[in-house]
């Protein structure tokens, strides 16, 4: 039997912090991300849909699509799913016609994983945390529950299931509209990404008060345990729709693009221990991606947080 089919848990790494600030003026290349990875005996690599990584637009032909899956498992790397970017158009625009632009790139990507043989699209709600300007917020949610549920039926007969990654900086990141929306879309094919700092993040009431009055916002909602549980505790609320996960610490803060800020594993308040505990309590299994956005010195923390990982996950085979 393969190792892959016997492991409970495999471990990860997203492009993405490696691309994004404060990496922006000089990225690191794919290639240099992927030799990275792979010499830190990650058993995945998880893609930036985001240019200059894995963009539809860079892999333009099947054939340039073929060999780059050729190169990600020459570094003895699997894709544990990509990060689309869907950010071009807002999904819960009031204007059909950006609507259906968004929808003609989620298809774009959709045909992306399938090339590729990604089985896991990560997606999002776009907007930030206040709304869309001038549309209500039972508008907002009934556009975005029809917008998943049709992109739902789309993944599934693509063979693809798409996962939702809320978290603060974007819209319905309460845990009560983040449990309700994934049982409104109610389908297979649809689940979340369940980012532990981001969980952390929402869990605590951030980006939800009078900033986002105009929006239905007030009051905050909290998850009412111990800071170090909570994320622990969202995972529990989300049983039977947690179709992937990011590990990732929190200090409790936002960082300056309105979001979580993820702090490396074990320098935080978040205790993974009860993480782990939670995950088996829901029965999750697969991938365990870590995810360093946004974090000042994201390269040269990698491998830190790969050492953690590695004793997190001999504790909790």
């Amino acid at each position: 039997m393969e190792e892959s089919v016997m492991a409970k848990y495999l471990l990860g790494c997203g492009t993405w912090p490696y691309m994004f600030p404060p990496y922006s003026a000089r990225p690191y290349t794919l290639e240099e991300c992927l030799e990275m990875i792979s010499s830190l005996k990650f058993d995945g690599v998880e893609l930036s849909g985001f240019k200059p990584h894995a963009h539809p637009d860079i892999y333009k032909t099947k054939k340039d699509r073929s060999d780059l899956e050729a190169r990600i498992k020459g570094h003895g790397l699997k894709i544990s799913g990509i990060a689309a970017d869907l950010s071009t158009y807002p999904i819960a625009s009031p204007f059909k016609e950006l609507r259906k632009k968004h929808e003609e790139l989620f298809s774009t990507f959709i045909k992306f994983c399938n090339d590729l043989n990604i089985d896991a699209m990560r997606v999002d709600t776009v907007t930030g945390y206040q709304g869309p300007p001038d549309l209500k917020y039972e508008d907002a949610w009934k556009t975005v529950v029809t917008t998943f549920k049709k992109y739902a039926k789309k993944a599934k007969d693509a063979g693809v299931k798409l996962v939702w990654e809320f978290e603060p900086g974007f819209m319905f990141n309460k845990p009560s509209e983040v449990l309700n929306l994934v049982k409104e879309v109610d389908h297979p094919s649809f689940t979340t990404m369940v980012d532990t700092c981001h969980a952390h993040c929402c869990g605590i009431g951030l980006n939800q008060g009078k900033e986002r009055e105009q929006f239905k916002g007030y009051p905050i909602e909290v998850i009412d345990v111990p800071l170090s549980r909570i994320a622990a505790e969202f995972v529990r609320k989300l049983k039977g729709h947690v179709g992937h996960l990011h590990l990732i610490d929190s200090d409790n803060t936002l960082n300056p693009h309105h979001t979580s800020t993820h702090v490396p594993l074990g320098k935080g308040v978040i205790d993974f221990d009860e993480v782990m505990h939670a995950l088996a309590e829901v029965g999750y299994t697969g991938w365990l991606v870590l995810d360093l956005c946004f974090w000042p010195d994201a390269w040269n923390a990698t491998k830190y947080c790969k050492t953690y990982m590695d004793s997190l996950l001999e504790k909790h085979r």
